[in-house]
């Protein structure tokens, strides 16, 4: 594919004038009264343990679920070490510093994290549109469009507000997808933009458990983008220093995973079994002797692992529980029932078009009682829950109509062309993970935030797909004019010739 001669022209301008939108529309729901945010659904802790925050108020009802908190008490760090490590608590100590630099031990304001994680998507979103600048305008406009329009709805916006790992999630996936949409303008992955490239892979991996999956997808696309798995050798350095950083982004991923906090697996797998294998059995008794639990258990079905009275305080519980279930008897028994196997997916598929958890996004006030969700800025979001209807469908079209156009079309490419498609290959075998995990290895509930890196990807799929159709139906005019100008300009040296 061939630069559009005047398509460089006003990149900048273009690239501007985004920010300045997208800037806008983060300050009013983040900045500006009645600021809009994710309350806490007790996750908070996870990061806030570690960084030196607390909560104001003991009471329950206050902290949790129905309203956002605009401040915090500042605290000796690591007052709680739960054993969950994310790149997001990075960031909440990067705020603790700044707050401590300008404010000394004050009330800690969450708008500062907002600042935080604006700053980190506005930078990804400008890397997206300066990447496409090799591309038609119409290219670019609708990438710009889309990408504004998408990720600054309010379902995206709110948690920035916040101290959930899944912000951490976001915006490093984000930032990865821009430094690689840049390699693919450049046609590689060298230098500076290799080690961002995969520094921001690992801060994306090691923002929640989940994410650790990722880990070798991204890795093997980092060669692709390097050159390395083209050529065949890695003699020149950054080749060289692809392979060691792939290595390592891998080695990561699977110390990550085993550092996963036991209580994190337990409560997960409890609430597999108990919250939706057995709540939606048929027979939950013979599906209970099948996994071999104690028929006793029945009376825990619907429980929450993590109330006050949840078998899983006792020792003796937890442990005849863990050594008879797990993942992979789970797995094994919806491979064994195909039927039970459609049903969950159909379950898990319900929240796949969900950007909305059911927490308050607002402070508590006469005008916005408990758990009052945001309403501007939620077009995108509203639409993707209509999708909820026919989620199967709007999933299986999305996912599997990227991968037949990217395998169709792969053959004839030339290599920025082929980087691409590989890149929406990508995408679509991260998604697809994202939502088998969540299906398959987490309760029902509150799926919607589990999907929340899921939801970025389909978007991205979206916006990716859309640019290239306007560029297919813009680049073949673009190519009549340049070709009708060419034979103009022969015509007229030919004549000058024979004069």
């Amino acid at each position: 594919m061939s630069p559009d001669p005047g398509a460089r022209s006003g990149s900048g301008v273009l690239v501007a004038a985004v920010l300045a939108v997208a800037a806008t529309i983060l300050s009013l729901q983040l900045f500006v009264p009645p600021i809009v945010g994710l309350a806490d659904n007790r996750d908070y802790e996870r990061v806030m343990g570690y960084a030196g925050f607390q909560h104001t108020s003991a009471v329950p009802a206050e902290r949790h679920f129905s309203f956002l908190r605009s401040k915090y008490a500042v605290v000796d760090p690591g007052w709680f070490r739960g054993g969950y490590h994310s790149s997001e608590t990075l960031l909440a100590f990067v705020a603790r510093g700044v707050h401590l630099l300008f404010a000394g031990r004050a009330l800690f304001d969450i708008r500062l994290m907002g600042a935080i994680h604006a700053v980190l998507f506005l930078l990804a979103l400008a890397g997206l549109i300066r990447a496409c600048r090799d591309l038609t305008l119409a290219a670019r406009i609708v990438a710009a469009v889309l990408l504004v329009f998408f990720f600054t709805d309010v379902g995206y916006v709110a948690p920035f507000n916040s101290f959930y790992s899944q912000t951490a999630s976001f915006v490093f996936l984000m930032l990865t997808a821009a430094i690689a949409a840049e390699a693919i303008r450049r046609g590689r992955l060298s230098g500076v933009w290799l080690v961002a490239y995969f520094g921001a892979a690992l801060l994306f991996v090691g923002s929640k458990p989940q994410e650790k999956l990722a880990a070798p997808l991204l890795a093997l696309y980092g060669l692709r983008l390097a050159g390395v798995l083209w050529h065949g050798a890695w003699r020149r350095p950054w080749r060289q220093g692809a392979v060691w950083l792939a290595a390592g982004l891998v080695a990561f991923s699977v110390w990550y995973g085993r550092h996963t906090p036991y209580t994190l697996r337990e409560a997960t797998l409890f609430q597999v079994v108990f919250d939706d294998l057995l709540a939606y059995s048929p027979s939950p008794g013979a599906d209970a002797a099948e996994l071999r639990l104690d028929r006793e258990w029945l009376q825990y079905v619907g429980t929450n692992p993590y109330a006050t009275d949840s078998p899983l305080l006792e020792s003796e519980f937890r442990i005849r529980f863990l050594q008879r279930v797990g993942h992979r008897q789970i797995v094994a028994f919806y491979l064994r029932h195909p039927t039970r196997f459609a049903q969950r997916v159909s379950r898990a598929s319900l929240q796949a078009w969900s950007l909305r958890p059911e927490f308050g996004n607002f402070e508590r006030s006469a005008e916005h009682p408990t758990r009052t969700l945001a309403t501007r800025f939620s077009m995108w979001s509203g639409f993707r829950e209509r999708l909820g209807a026919n989620s199967l469908l709007a999933i299986a079209a999305l996912l599997g109509g990227n991968l037949i156009a990217a395998v169709a079309t792969y053959r004839h490419a030339e290599r920025r062309g082929r980087l691409f498609r590989e890149g929406l290959l990508t995408m679509v075998l991260m998604a697809m993970l994202a939502f088998a995990v969540c299906a398959f290895a987490q309760g029902s509930t509150d799926l919607s935030r589990s999907l929340y890196a899921y939801h970025a990807l389909c978007d991205l799929l979206i916006v990716a797909d859309a640019a290239w159709i306007a560029e297919a139906l813009a680049r073949p005019r673009l190519l009549a004019v340049s070709g009708g100008r060419s034979r103009e300009a022969g015509r007229s040296a030919a004549t000058a010739r024979g004069t």
